[in-house]
């Protein structure tokens, strides 16, 4: 099978720019263009071909115009649900599962009617190429939603992600994503708080070792009265990895008693490692708290010498930090993604790692994972 390839650019570009020769206002990348098992990933009720339902076709995406439309050509049957009263809707995504395809794209939306809960998990393992994911989430007034997206990508591997919802009021989103691993990583979060006392919270863990690159962009809008937003980042990198940071929160005129926060925590473990972070609060309504902050540095010294007299090298205390994500997911998210954690642990961090975070996941959700005790 042929594998041409072509090079999107203006992915993931901040909403405030800032200087170029800093190159962090956006990123390129490479991907390829035959379809192959294109849309395979997703599972549930299919859509018209390549095109969301009516209710979501409106959901802002940031992504960038290339790499969206990319990504819109290539999905042939988007997944959507309703949530109602008599039937909380759930959405789960798996990509990767197709050994040999250099492609493997889906998308999913959700709709979540007036007071109802619903749920997206979209998993991004296996063993294709390139896998790419839109998701699109429409809560009406009073809903609950969660979202949940995991990358766990062999170290040759490539994921794109591209995330919108749109909350109406009092409606209340929560976004966790862990990237754990893939040649590079791209993730475009946009939200828009259009309700009163409307909420967004999302927290970001990733890891990204060798020559791997993580590259996030989150824009935020609140629209509506004493709407809340809460952006937290925390990650480990090592040797050469890179990863960029782009967080926007938009405090929009109108939007009185509304509250917005950005916070995140980088250990950086590497004479190579490349950090980019650009937050932003964007402000243009007064009555209203926005604030940012980050820690971002390298052990200390001092650190050094606590941790040394316990027995503890460097290299322990950064590996105990990454396996801390790796379980983290495990226990978050269970028996639907644990076999594709443990799998993936197993390949990147060896068989000891593996069986840490197996009993992770055991201890939260009470199954232990058979991976656990597959051989090498």
């Amino acid at each position: 099978m042929s594998e041409r390839t072509t090079v999107l650019t203006g992915v993931d570009a901040a909403r405030a720019q800032t200087w170029n020769r800093l190159g962090i206002n956006e990123t390129t990348l490479e991907v390829p263009t035959d379809a192959g098992a294109a849309g395979s990933g997703a599972a549930g009720a299919a859509g018209a071909a390549g095109e969301p339902p009516a209710w979501a076709a409106d959901v802002r995406l940031i992504a960038g115009a290339e790499a969206q439309g990319w990504l819109d050509e290539l999905t042939s049957e988007p997944v959507s649900g309703v949530s109602c009263a008599e039937e909380p809707h759930e959405i789960l995504a798996f990509l990767g599962d197709v050994a040999g395809e250099p492609l493997d794209v889906s998308a999913a939306s959700l709709l979540c009617e007036a007071g109802t809960e619903g749920a997206v998990t979209v998993i991004a393992a296996g063993e294709a190429a390139t896998t790419a994911n839109t998701c699109r989430l429409v809560l009406e007034a009073g809903a609950t939603a969660t979202a949940d997206i995991l990358v766990a990508r062999p170290k040759d591997a490539i994921h794109v992600q591209s995330f919108g919802a749109t909350l109406a009021e009092d409606a209340s989103l929560t976004l966790r994503v862990w990237i754990l691993g893939a040649a590079k990583t791209t993730l475009a979060v946009a939200c828009d708080l259009e309700g009163a006392r409307s909420s967004f919270a999302s927290e970001l863990r990733y890891l990204a070792e060798g020559e791997e690159c993580v590259d996030i962009t989150y824009d935020v809008r609140q629209l509506g009265r004493d709407t809340k937003a809460a952006i937290g980042a925390s990650g480990v990198l090592t040797d050469r990895a890179a990863k960029t940071l782009r967080a926007s929160i938009d405090l929009v005129r109108g939007c009185k008693g509304s509250v917005g926060s950005e916070s995140e925590t980088v250990l950086v473990a590497g004479e190579g490692v490349r950090n980019k972070t650009l937050p932003v609060i964007l402000c243009s309504e007064d009555d209203v708290q926005g604030d940012h902050g980050a820690t971002i540095g390298s052990l200390s010294p001092e650190q050094m010498g606590f941790l040394s007299s316990r027995g503890l090298s460097e290299e322990d205390v950064v590996a105990l930090a990454g396996q801390a994500i790796v379980d983290d997911a495990a226990s978050a998210l269970g028996n639907d993604a644990l076999a594709e954690i443990v799998g993936w642990t197993r390949a990147a961090r060896g068989p000891e790692a593996a069986a840490q975070a197996a009993d992770a996941g055991a201890l939260i959700h009470g199954t232990l994972c058979d991976e656990a005790s597959k051989e090498d």
